[in-house]
Order: C-alpha cells, then sequence, then structure tokens
C-alpha cells in the first residue's frame, strides 16, 4: 500500500516449480520507445490478469541476472482486496513473463476481523542476499498485512517459489506505534565495512493503534545480521515535531559504507517534500549532519518531487541515481514527469538527469541491469490522461546518458 495517507494459522504458499516456471515464455511486447527517447515495456497494467490497478512498484536484480518486477494487485483503492504479485524479466527488462501471485490475501483470512471484507496486503521490499554462505543468492522479502502487521518470506529459486510466511511484528514494531509500512522499494544488503552482510530494509511507521493512519510520523530501519533468520529495530526517527513528516524512505550505501537515507516528507511545505540522513555504524542511528535537525535534515532543492515515494540505486562508485516525478516538470506540478537525478560525489550534490516520461507518474523503483544500464520501474498514465496508475511500466537507460543529460558526460 502507498504511503499511507493517499490510503489504508498459516499460509500455504504459491509454490511453482522453477523450471516450468522459468520456461515459460515471456509475454509482453518488445518495448517501445517513451516519449522522451528511452526503450520502455509495459510491464502490468490496468485491467489485465483479473486485477483492475496496479501499484507500488519494486524491482531487484536476481543472482541469475532475472529481473524480478513486484507490486500490489488491487481490485480499488488503497484499502481495497489487494495481492503481492511478481513477473520476470530474462533479458534485461525487454520482455516480461506471465504473472505469477506471491501472496495472496485470501491466504490471510485467519489473522484479520471478521468485519474486514477486503483484505489488504503489500508494501513489498525485497533483498537479494549475496553474501550468506548457506543459501547465496536467497530472497527476502518483507511485506504488511493491513499496514499493522509486518511478514518476511523468502526464495531460494530466484523468486520461482516462496517460502511460507513468518510474522516478525513483535521484533521490529513498537506499541506506540500504529501504520506501519516496509519500503515500499527495494531493500539493500552492506557489502563493506564491519557490518558487510548485513540486511536493511528502510520502513516507516505512524503513531496510533492497530494500524491506524493518521498519528505523528517517522521513518526507521529494519535490519537482520543473520541472513534472514532473526530482525530487529535499528535506527528510529522520533523528532516528531521538527517539521518533517519522515514517511517513505529509500536507502543507498556509498562508497566508504555509510548509509545515505532519503524520505518523504509527507509534510511538505517550507522544509520540501524530501529529506535525508546518514549512519556510520550500518544503519542503527541516524545523523542529519546538521545541528539544526536530529534526524533528518531538509534535502537539496533539486530533489524537487511532489509529496511521493521516490527511490535511489547505487550504480557504481561515483553515480547515485534518485528517481521520481518532476514538481517542475513540463506537464506541471503534481504526481507527472518522471525524471532521473544524479549525484557523483557522494549524495553531496545532486543535477537533474534524464526526463522518462512525459505525463502523469507517481511511484518508482531502480535496480542495476548491467555495468553500464539502470533500469526503472514506475507507475505512470497517458499524457492526455490525469491517471498516473493506468499501468506500470519498465524502461532502460545508459549511465552514459543520465550523466550527459544535464550537458556533463564525466
Amino acid at each position: 500500500m502507498n504511503n499511507h495517507i493517499d490510503s489504508k494459522p498459516y499460509l500455504i504458499p504459491l509454490l511453482l516449480i522453477a523450471g516450468s516456471f522459468l520456461a515459460k515464455p515471456a509475454v509482453a511486447e518488445q518495448p517501445a520507445l517513451t516519449d522522451t527517447g528511452f526503450p520502455v515495456a509495459s510491464v502490468f497494467v490496468g485491467g489485465q490478469d483479473g486485477y483492475k490497478i496496479y501499484r507500488i512498484p519494486a524491482v531487484i536484480r536476481a543472482a541469475n541476472d532475472d529481473l524480478l518486477a513486484f507490486c500490489e494487485a488491487r481490485q480499488g483503492g488503497d484499502a481495497s482486496e489487494i495481492d503481492l504479485v511478481m513477473k520476470r524479466s530474462a533479458d534485461g527488462g525487454k520482455t516480461w513473463s506471465p504473472l505469477q501471485v506471491v501472496q495472496k490475501n485470501s491466504d490471510f483470512r485467519d489473522l484479520v476481523a471478521e468485519d474486514v471484507n477486503e483484505i489488504t496486503i503489500g508494501n513489498p521490499a525485497p533483498v537479494v542476499d549475496l553474501l550468506d554462505p548457506d543459501h547465496p543468492g536467497r530472497i527476502w522479502m518483507p511485506f504488511t498485512l493491513e499496514n499493522d502487521r509486518v511478514f518476511v518470506i523468502s526464495s531460494d529459486d530466484h523468486g520461482a517459489s516462496w517460502s511460507p510466511r513468518r510474522e516478525i511484528t513483535q521484533d521490529v514494531k513498537k506499541e506506540a506505534w500504529g501504520w506501519y509500512a516496509t519500503g515500499p522499494v527495494h531493500s539493500i544488503q552492506i557489502r563493506r565495512g564491519p557490518h558487510r552482510g548485513r540486511l536493511v530494509i528502510p520502513t516507516d511507521h505512524r503513531l496510533g493503534e492497530d494500524g491506524r493512519d493518521g498519528g505523528d510520523l517517522g521513518a526507521h530501519v529494519v535490519i537482520s545480521d543473520d541472513h534472514g533468520q532473526t530482525w530487529r529495530l535499528g535506527a528510529v526517527d522520533e523528532t516528531y515535531k521538527d517539521g518533517i513528516g519522515a514517511n517513505e524512505t529509500t536507502v543507498v550505501e556509498l562508497a566508504d559504507g555509510t548509509l545515505y537515507f532519503n524520505t518523504r516528507n509527507q509534510l511538505g511545505g517550507k522544509p520540501g517534500t524530501r529529506a535525508e540522513a546518514w549512519s556510520r555504524d550500518g544503519g542503527d542511528t541516524f545523523d542529519s549532519r546538521d545541528p539544526q535537525w536530529k534526524a533528518f535534515r531538509p534535502s537539496p532543492a533539486v530533489l524537487d518531487p511532489p509529496v511521493v515515494q521516490c527511490s535511489l540505486l547505487a550504480a557504481s562508485d561515483n553515480l547515485i541515481v534518485f528517481s521520481g516525478p518532476d514538481q517542475n516538470g513540463p506537464s506541471g506540478p503534481g504526481r507527472s514527469d518522471l525524471r532521473l537525478r544524479y549525484s557523483t560525489d557522494q549524495a553531496r550534490s545532486w543535477q537533474d538527469g534524464p526526463l522518462i516520461h512525459t505525463g502523469p507518474a507517481a511511484y518508482s523503483d531502480l535496480v542495476l541491469i548491467n555495468d553500464d544500464a539502470v533500469g526503472v520501474l514506475f507507475e505512470n498514465g497517458d499524457a492526455s490522461g490525469k491517471s498516473a496508475y493506468q499501468r506500470i511500466s519498465f524502461a532502460r537507460v545508459s549511465m552514459t546518458k543520465i550523466r550527459a543529460a544535464s550537458g556533463n558526460g564525466r
């Protein structure tokens, strides 16, 4: 489920035989070009495969180099009947497999109140564990039920089948918190330093009861130091009255092992719509690097989306990419004009990158396709329409074009 303002004993998982699933032919049409000139393929289209709308994208590259695109498959809005689904690309995002249901909402019937008629699951925040000596390439998928309870599942066959769900709510949620959301965006594994191998899940919460959406907002981090066997809370932003309503958060590891977090400021207004923080201890604490701010501080003005979820990707040691709508794009204010921004100095400063889509656009996620290409999975709609939620598309962008967009070809 999305941010949470725009909206709302045992699972038998859908286990697919890896060989037969992977052998299915891709069904998406060959990529066209976006109106801005980048190859793009429609991955999830509203009205197809039995669902009215697809929202909240997340994407990862599995250990076998397949791209896995996840989202919420909905029958309505943020608080409707929602499943968690996936599609796969074995050719770098050019074509995509048939839809696979990863978690079905009806399988949670025994965990919700009888008067809840439409069960919502979602907020995918997947991560690939490449450093697990016993299960190299295991995928972990944290997600939520009713934006209240937190679960994880895992896959040892690159997403072809998934383990039974495991609830971790008691380990990662404080009693004072109501609304809770993992991601929604890809999570990361730390590759350097004393916390090498740690899984880091960017997460957010609101004060309240039983998933209530309306209290003060804060970001926090969920951590595993034992390859997903146990999970715990890391850094928690409890500066609820500082003017920054930290919400959906994304994270990258910088070249020196420092973590850089960027969050949606749900309050918007004078401090801006984005805020940033750092962590030198692997996500155990937040550091604003500014005495005026205790956790997050306002981001540079070039990061100028509307109030919306955005994504970060460490494309290389000297290129950090940020994706999100452009409040000052050609379509004007609001959720439109999906643009990349980039940093070549470890997130100290940012520049405008290429415009990926003109017209309605909202949530997005980023993935490294190969050493020269970044993939953007994003919600969008026709330029002539008003909805940013007609489809979720995948665009391929070379790193050269990212850097060259502002005339800087370094």
